[in-house]
């Protein structure tokens, strides 16, 4: 993490030596999606799974800076990123199954630094994004042996196209993830995770200052 940090700064400070820069705020939505079989797992006599269910949209809003050197652009930007899942919890044994959804919403500093191509109002672009985890509220912590691990930070990328009018600076990205969803669960000292990465699409409206 130190060493992404240390690269950000010395190519930001580099680049905004040299090319036309300007700074602005922005703020969005975006949606999750994930297709995976689940976390299935046994305690007390009894037989659970946990799947994902839905994601209720997500908010992003923070600082971009961009540093444009002919038709190329760099735009580093620090966001404030929350999400809310919701998971189907089922509960197995006996004669009697049982079912009910549950929530985790999760909160981090998002740091992309996307590399984008600008020609007129229209802008392509992709990049690294690292996400530093502050904290989150489960549901799930009632129930009995479950706990929380997330790791400091994790990284994943986006790509995505927009264009600038005026002052605004409207953009929709496809962002991937290098870690598998659920990485941070621990249900009786034994680490689970879903078998697929989530992913995301974002739309976000920029103001130029």
């Amino acid at each position: 993490m130190k060493q992404f940090l240390l690269v950000l700064t010395l190519v930001s400070c580099s680049i905004f030596a040299f090319g036309q820069i300007e700074f602005g705020v922005k703020a969005g939505l975006n949606s999750m999606d994930l297709v995976s079989d689940g976390i299935k797992f046994n305690q007390d006599d009894k037989f659970y799974d946990l799947n994902f269910n839905s994601s209720n949209y997500g908010h992003h809003f923070g600082l971009y800076g961009r540093v444009k050197i002919l038709m190329v652009y760099v735009e580093p930007s620090i966001l404030f990123n929350s999400n809310k899942v919701t998971y189907t919890l089922g509960e197995y044994g006996g004669v009697k199954a049982v079912s009910k959804f549950v929530n985790e919403t999760y909160n981090s500093v998002d740091l992309p630094v996307m590399i984008g191509l600008k020609a007129g109002i229209i802008r392509l672009y992709a990049g690294p994004v690292a996400h530093l985890h502050i904290n989150s509220k489960s549901d799930l912590i009632d129930f009995d042996g479950y706990e929380q691990r997330f790791k400091s930070a994790t990284y994943g990328y986006q790509a995505g196209f927009g264009f600038d009018l005026w002052k605004l600076r409207f953009d929709v990205a496809y962002e991937g993830n290098l870690s598998n969803f659920g990485d941070h669960i621990t249900i009786g000292g034994e680490s689970f995770s879903f078998n697929d990465s989530a992913a995301r699409l974002l739309g976000t409206v920029s103001y130029k200052f």
